[in-house]
């Protein structure tokens, strides 16, 4: 029986294909003059970036582009977007990207007013007191779910730290789930920022924090990428899929916002900061390991995930035990089968990667309790 819980959420969210034409009304409403366009380098050669600018300063709005974010959003990133802000005087941030533009600028505002650096925030020496200027985002990408949840992760170099920043002001304040700004991502960046979708939904119906919101999210995100991940991959311009997936990775990021995540993420955290390695790609790699070392603890939800990827044992103890090969045969069919070797993961680093992990608040989440033992059996498994 469950004793309590609390649901909330501080974002709006508007789907559509082609809804991001509403963008410049919005803004206008929400009373923003200049706009920090925060971004990256490759999805401007893409030529997404210069249509949404062009309708911003075609309302009248002044726009600061910002593209300097990396794969893996640092530290570095976030002042020097918050410096552009304080310079251009931008009253509103407009993310428009994957994962990674989305977490460097929710946080770029509250350090831009609190004259900090974000590496005071990881660190806990500062706090987000107060939100700052408004964020808007649009994802490009349909995996990350920071499209909505209230939380930035980055990577600060000067801890040798990957982690979460959280405080009022980062949640997006509106998300527009805009399924055509990802019709040109290529079959890889599909199949893994698909999978990160999966994480999220899959680790927050695992987590001891779940409760009746989070499952009802984490069980339709999954739904979805069941249903749709496999004809996106094989089909890119398949834009019923395509918003499908839009809306499981925002699913995703509200089910883990609720009730939390744990190994897997806790050990994908420092293998990313390590090796700079795309996050979906681990999400997908140590997935099946991941379902294996928590089949105990909650057999009938295990046995929910494999039933729902197509396994067909009516048994809960016989479908959980499948539930690791019924995603190890997914990762094979979309292309995500690599094992973390193969990916550059080397054996002197494994009790590192197991120590870092041991740091994650996320463990204590998990229905299996953390452990050493844990960490490193997610981790070897999917070596």
């Amino acid at each position: 029986m469950i004793d309590s819980f609390r649901f909330a959420t501080a974002t709006e969210f508007v789907y559509g294909p082609g809804c991001r034409a509403e963008l410049p009304a919005r803004l206008t409403a929400l009373g923003a003059t200049h706009v920090l366009l925060v971004t990256d380098a490759g999805l401007v050669a893409t030529g997404l970036v210069d249509p949404v600018e062009d309708a911003l300063r075609a309302a009248g709005l002044g726009v600061t582009r910002f593209v300097d974010v990396k794969s893996n959003p640092t530290v570095d990133n976030v002042d020097a977007g918050a410096s552009a802000m304080r310079w251009a005087g931008a009253d509103v941030v407009v993310a428009l990207g994957g994962g990674s533009p989305i977490d460097a600028a929710k946080i770029m505002p509250a350090v831009a007013a609190g004259g900090f650096s974000a590496h005071e925030l990881m660190t806990g020496a500062r706090r987000i007191e107060r939100p700052g200027a408004p964020v808007v985002v649009l994802p490009t990408t349909a995996g990350s779910g920071a499209e909505a949840a209230k939380v930035s992760v980055l990577v600060d170099f000067a801890t040798g730290e990957k982690k979460g920043v959280f405080g009022p002001g980062t949640a997006p304040a509106i998300t527009f789930l805009d399924p055509e700004l990802m019709l040109g991502l290529p079959r890889g960046l599909t199949a893994a920022t698909g999978m990160d979708a999966l994480s999220h939904a899959l680790e927050a119906y695992l987590g001891l924090s779940a409760n009746p919101f989070s499952d009802a999210l984490a069980e339709q995100g999954m739904r979805l990428v069941a249903g749709y991940l496999e004809r996106v991959v094989a089909d890119g311009s398949d834009l019923d899929a395509r918003g499908a997936m839009t809306i499981a990775s925002a699913l995703g990021g509200l089910a883990k916002d609720q009730s939390g995540l744990g190994v897997l993420h806790a050990v994908a955290m420092p293998i990313g900061y390590l090796y700079d390695l795309h996050h979906g790609y681990l999400c997908a790699a140590l997935m099946p390991a991941t379902l294996d070392a928590n089949a105990p603890a909650v057999t009938s939800k295990v046995a929910w995930v494999a039933r729902c990827f197509g396994c067909a044992d009516a048994d809960d103890a016989t479908a959980a035990a499948a539930a690791g090969d019924v995603v190890r045969a997914l990762n094979d069919r979309i292309g995500m089968g690599m094992r973390l070797t193969e990916a550059g993961v080397k054996d002197d680093d494994l009790e590192r990667i197991v120590s870092d992990a041991m740091a994650s608040y996320l463990l204590k989440n998990n229905p299996v309790p953390g452990s050493p033992e844990l960490c490193r059996r997610v981790l070897v498994e999917s070596l």
